[in-house]
C-alpha cells in the first residue's frame, strides 16, 4: 500500500466518530510536555477523512495548532479494511465512513477499526 506524509491543514481532516474525553485530555497534556506529536493522523487523500487518530485531532484543534502531520493513503484500496470494536456489530460500509465524515454525522468513540498497518509499504523519510 502506498501512502505519503505531509503537513496538512487541520481544518481540512473530517473526524467519522466522536472521541473519548479524558483520551483528548491525556493526548493534549502529552503533547505539551513533549513538544511533539508521536504519531500522524492517517487520512484518505482525496476527501481528509480521518482512519486513525480521531483522538489527536481533537487534541491538536484544542491546541490551535493550523497543520497536522497526516500519513496520506487511498482509503479505496481495498487492503484497507473496516471493522468494529464491538463484538456482534456489523462493521460499516466504507462509504458510509466516508459520508459521515463529509456531514458531522459521527460514530461513537471506537466503533471503527481499520486494518491496514501491516500493509503499508515502507516510506523513506528524508535526512534534514
Amino acid at each position: 500500500m502506498n501512502g505519503r506524509f505531509a503537513l496538512v491543514p487541520l481544518a481540512w481532516l473530517k473526524a467519522h466518530e466522536q472521541y473519548v474525553e479524558t483520551r483528548v485530555a491525556q493526548l493534549v497534556h502529552h503533547f505539551q510536555v513533549r513538544g511533539a506529536i508521536d504519531y500522524a493522523i492517517v487520512a484518505d487523500e482525496r476527501t481528509g477523512t480521518v482512519i486513525d487518530g480521531h483522538h489527536r485531532l481533537e487534541a491538536l484543534r484544542r491546541l490551535a495548532t493550523t497543520w497536522a502531520p497526516a500519513f496520506l493513503v487511498d482509503y479505496a484500496d481495498p487492503r484497507i479494511s473496516v471493522h468494529t470494536w464491538r463484538e456482534g456489530e456489523k462493521a460499516p460500509a466504507k462509504e458510509e465512513v466516508v459520508a459521515r465524515a463529509a456531514t458531522g454525522d459521527l460514530f461513537p468513540p471506537k466503533s471503527t477499526r481499520h486494518d491496514f498497518v501491516r500493509q503499508l509499504d515502507p516510506v523513506d523519510v528524508p535526512a534534514r
